[in-house]
Protein backbone atom coordinates (compact mmCIF):
# COMPACT_ATOMS: atom_id res chain seq x y z
CA UNK A 1 0.00 0.00 0.00
CA UNK A 2 1.31 3.52 -0.64
CA UNK A 3 -0.44 6.15 1.39
CA UNK A 4 -1.31 9.15 -1.01
CA UNK A 5 -1.39 12.50 1.00
CA UNK A 6 -5.39 14.13 1.66
CA UNK A 7 -8.31 12.66 1.83
CA UNK A 8 -9.98 11.84 -1.79
CA UNK A 9 -11.92 15.02 -1.59
CA UNK A 10 -8.82 17.24 -1.97
CA UNK A 11 -8.75 15.93 -5.51
CA UNK A 12 -10.53 16.37 -8.77
CA UNK A 13 -11.03 12.83 -10.64
CA UNK A 14 -9.17 13.28 -13.06
CA UNK A 15 -6.35 13.78 -10.54
CA UNK A 16 -7.65 10.32 -8.78
CA UNK A 17 -7.75 8.68 -12.29
CA UNK A 18 -4.32 8.95 -12.35
CA UNK A 19 -3.61 8.42 -8.48
CA UNK A 20 -5.58 4.68 -9.80
CA UNK A 21 -2.92 3.68 -12.50
CA UNK A 22 -0.54 4.16 -10.03
CA UNK A 23 -2.16 0.45 -8.61
CA UNK A 24 -1.97 -0.67 -11.78
CA UNK A 25 -1.11 0.24 -15.61
CA UNK A 26 1.19 3.13 -15.06
CA UNK A 27 3.96 0.83 -12.55
CA UNK A 28 3.88 -1.80 -15.33
CA UNK A 29 4.38 0.81 -18.42
CA UNK A 30 7.57 2.38 -16.04
CA UNK A 31 8.41 -0.96 -15.62
CA UNK A 32 9.52 -1.67 -19.35
CA UNK A 33 10.93 1.21 -19.38
CA UNK A 34 13.34 0.98 -16.27
CA UNK A 35 14.21 -2.82 -17.21
CA UNK A 36 15.22 -1.70 -21.13
CA UNK A 37 17.17 0.82 -19.56
CA UNK A 38 15.00 3.92 -21.50
CA UNK A 39 18.09 7.03 -21.43
CA UNK A 40 17.64 10.45 -22.00
CA UNK A 41 17.90 10.45 -26.02
CA UNK A 42 17.24 7.37 -26.95
CA UNK A 43 14.97 5.65 -29.57
CA UNK A 44 11.73 4.11 -28.40
CA UNK A 45 9.40 1.57 -30.00
CA UNK A 46 6.38 0.51 -27.57
CA UNK A 47 4.64 -2.49 -28.84
CA UNK A 48 1.01 -2.57 -27.61
CA UNK A 49 -1.48 0.78 -27.55
CA UNK A 50 -3.23 -0.57 -24.48
CA UNK A 51 -3.86 0.99 -21.06
CA UNK A 52 0.23 -0.23 -20.33
CA UNK A 53 1.21 0.25 -23.21
CA UNK A 54 -0.09 4.17 -23.72
CA UNK A 55 2.10 4.04 -19.91
CA UNK A 56 4.76 3.13 -21.56
CA UNK A 57 5.13 6.14 -23.32
CA UNK A 58 4.73 8.11 -20.75
CA UNK A 59 7.13 6.26 -18.75
CA UNK A 60 9.77 6.45 -22.17
CA UNK A 61 9.38 10.17 -21.77
CA UNK A 62 9.60 10.65 -18.43
CA UNK A 63 12.70 9.03 -18.68
CA UNK A 64 14.12 11.38 -21.47
CA UNK A 65 13.53 9.37 -24.41
CA UNK A 66 14.08 11.43 -27.65
CA UNK A 67 11.64 9.83 -29.81
CA UNK A 68 9.30 7.42 -29.47
CA UNK A 69 7.88 5.01 -32.04
CA UNK A 70 4.24 3.60 -30.84
CA UNK A 71 1.93 1.15 -32.82
CA UNK A 72 -1.74 1.98 -32.79
CA UNK A 73 -4.07 0.98 -34.90
CA UNK A 74 -6.81 2.86 -33.12
CA UNK A 75 -7.31 6.38 -33.97
CA UNK A 76 -8.00 7.09 -30.30
CA UNK A 77 -5.24 5.22 -28.95
CA UNK A 78 -3.05 7.13 -31.46
CA UNK A 79 -3.85 10.53 -30.41
CA UNK A 80 -3.43 9.58 -26.68
CA UNK A 81 -0.09 8.01 -27.80
CA UNK A 82 1.05 11.41 -29.26
CA UNK A 83 -0.46 13.30 -26.71
CA UNK A 84 1.90 11.17 -24.35
CA UNK A 85 4.91 11.40 -26.19
CA UNK A 86 5.11 9.84 -29.18
CA UNK A 87 6.81 11.07 -32.48
CA UNK A 88 6.22 8.74 -34.71
CA UNK A 89 3.31 5.72 -34.93
CA UNK A 90 3.54 2.03 -36.96
CA UNK A 91 0.21 1.02 -37.69
CA UNK A 92 1.29 -2.17 -39.55
CA UNK A 93 2.41 -5.87 -37.98
CA UNK A 94 4.54 -8.33 -38.92
CA UNK A 95 7.37 -8.07 -41.27
CA UNK A 96 5.69 -4.70 -42.57
CA UNK A 97 6.35 -3.25 -39.29
CA UNK A 98 9.64 -4.44 -39.35
CA UNK A 99 10.12 -2.48 -42.25
CA UNK A 100 8.51 0.33 -41.60
CA UNK A 101 10.49 0.83 -37.77
CA UNK A 102 14.00 0.21 -39.69
CA UNK A 103 13.20 2.63 -42.02
CA UNK A 104 12.12 5.18 -39.24
CA UNK A 105 15.68 4.80 -37.43
CA UNK A 106 17.89 4.25 -41.17
CA UNK A 107 18.63 0.39 -40.80
CA UNK A 108 19.81 1.41 -37.19
CA UNK A 109 16.66 -0.31 -34.64
CA UNK A 110 15.74 1.07 -31.66
CA UNK A 111 17.89 1.73 -28.54
CA UNK A 112 14.82 0.42 -26.52
CA UNK A 113 11.39 -1.70 -27.22
CA UNK A 114 9.07 -1.70 -24.55
CA UNK A 115 6.75 -5.16 -25.11
CA UNK A 116 3.42 -4.57 -23.75
CA UNK A 117 1.62 -7.19 -24.98
CA UNK A 118 2.86 -10.69 -24.96
CA UNK A 119 1.78 -12.59 -27.73
CA UNK A 120 4.21 -14.02 -30.27
CA UNK A 121 4.23 -11.72 -32.89
CA UNK A 122 4.61 -8.55 -30.63
CA UNK A 123 8.10 -10.37 -29.32
CA UNK A 124 9.05 -11.45 -32.22
CA UNK A 125 8.87 -7.87 -33.77
CA UNK A 126 10.06 -6.42 -30.37
CA UNK A 127 13.26 -8.38 -31.22
CA UNK A 128 13.74 -7.57 -34.72
CA UNK A 129 13.58 -4.00 -34.18
CA UNK A 130 16.04 -3.73 -31.26
CA UNK A 131 19.34 -2.77 -32.73
CA UNK A 132 22.22 -4.40 -31.76
CA UNK A 133 22.88 -4.31 -27.96
CA UNK A 134 19.66 -3.10 -27.04
CA UNK A 135 17.80 -4.12 -24.36
CA UNK A 136 13.73 -5.15 -24.39
CA UNK A 137 11.52 -4.67 -21.63
CA UNK A 138 8.74 -7.50 -21.12
CA UNK A 139 6.05 -6.54 -19.30
CA UNK A 140 3.34 -8.30 -21.48
CA UNK A 141 2.41 -11.45 -20.20
CA UNK A 142 3.54 -14.20 -22.55
CA UNK A 143 1.23 -16.00 -24.78
CA UNK A 144 3.62 -18.55 -26.07
CA UNK A 145 5.31 -21.63 -24.15
CA UNK A 146 8.67 -20.86 -25.64
CA UNK A 147 10.17 -18.49 -27.48
CA UNK A 148 13.42 -18.60 -30.42
CA UNK A 149 16.16 -16.73 -28.68
CA UNK A 150 18.90 -17.18 -31.31
CA UNK A 151 18.75 -13.84 -32.88
CA UNK A 152 18.98 -11.93 -29.84
CA UNK A 153 22.24 -14.19 -28.74
CA UNK A 154 23.96 -13.06 -31.63
CA UNK A 155 22.41 -9.11 -31.41
CA UNK A 156 23.79 -9.16 -27.59
CA UNK A 157 20.14 -8.19 -27.18
CA UNK A 158 19.25 -7.64 -23.12
CA UNK A 159 15.77 -8.83 -22.07
CA UNK A 160 14.23 -8.20 -18.84
CA UNK A 161 10.84 -7.93 -17.65
CA UNK A 162 8.22 -9.73 -15.40
CA UNK A 163 5.71 -8.49 -12.85
CA UNK A 164 6.32 -4.56 -11.86
CA UNK A 165 7.88 -3.41 -8.20
CA UNK A 166 5.16 -1.45 -7.93
CA UNK A 167 5.34 0.19 -4.19
CA UNK A 168 8.46 0.88 -5.21
CA UNK A 169 8.21 3.37 -8.23
CA UNK A 170 5.25 5.21 -6.89
CA UNK A 171 7.54 5.62 -3.61
CA UNK A 172 10.57 6.80 -5.38
CA UNK A 173 9.13 8.35 -8.86
CA UNK A 174 5.94 7.90 -9.84
CA UNK A 175 3.38 9.42 -7.08
CA UNK A 176 5.02 12.32 -7.09
CA UNK A 177 4.95 12.88 -10.96
CA UNK A 178 1.44 12.38 -10.81
CA UNK A 179 0.85 15.07 -7.57
CA UNK A 180 3.54 17.61 -9.37
CA UNK A 181 1.36 17.29 -12.70
CA UNK A 182 4.42 15.82 -14.41
CA UNK A 183 2.53 12.90 -15.86
CA UNK A 184 -1.71 12.50 -16.17
CA UNK A 185 -1.89 8.52 -16.87
CA UNK A 186 -5.55 9.41 -15.84
CA UNK A 187 -6.48 9.58 -19.95
CA UNK A 188 -6.17 5.84 -20.44
CA UNK A 189 -9.39 5.78 -18.59
CA UNK A 190 -11.62 6.78 -21.29
CA UNK A 191 -15.51 5.88 -20.09
CA UNK A 192 -16.80 5.60 -16.91
CA UNK A 193 -19.19 3.08 -15.52
CA UNK A 194 -21.40 2.28 -12.30
CA UNK A 195 -20.40 -1.13 -10.75
CA UNK A 196 -23.97 -2.59 -12.23
CA UNK A 197 -22.21 -2.10 -15.48
CA UNK A 198 -19.04 -4.06 -15.06
CA UNK A 199 -19.99 -6.61 -17.59
CA UNK A 200 -20.23 -3.59 -19.87
CA UNK A 201 -17.12 -2.08 -18.50
CA UNK A 202 -15.09 -5.04 -19.53
CA UNK A 203 -16.66 -5.85 -23.18
CA UNK A 204 -16.04 -2.26 -24.97
CA UNK A 205 -12.47 -2.74 -23.27
CA UNK A 206 -12.55 -6.18 -25.62
CA UNK A 207 -13.89 -4.29 -28.00
CA UNK A 208 -11.75 -1.74 -28.40
CA UNK A 209 -14.58 1.01 -27.87
CA UNK A 210 -12.92 2.19 -24.47
CA UNK A 211 -9.20 2.15 -23.87
CA UNK A 212 -9.45 1.53 -19.80
CA UNK A 213 -12.63 1.18 -18.05
CA UNK A 214 -13.53 3.64 -15.05
CA UNK A 215 -15.60 2.05 -12.20
CA UNK A 216 -17.25 4.52 -9.99
CA UNK A 217 -19.38 2.84 -7.32
CA UNK A 218 -20.68 5.96 -5.61
CA UNK A 219 -20.53 9.45 -5.59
Amino acid sequence: MVKVPGQPSDYSEGMLKSLLTLADVMATGYHAARVANVQPGDTVVVMGDGAVGLSAIIAAKLRGASRIISTSRHEDRHQLAVEFGATDNVASRGDDAVKEIMDLTNGSGADAVLECVGTEQSTETAMKVARPGAAVGRVGLPHMPAMDMTQSFYNNTTIAGGPASVTTYDKQILLKAVLDGKINPGKVFTKTFTLDQINDAYQEMADRKVIKSYVKVSD
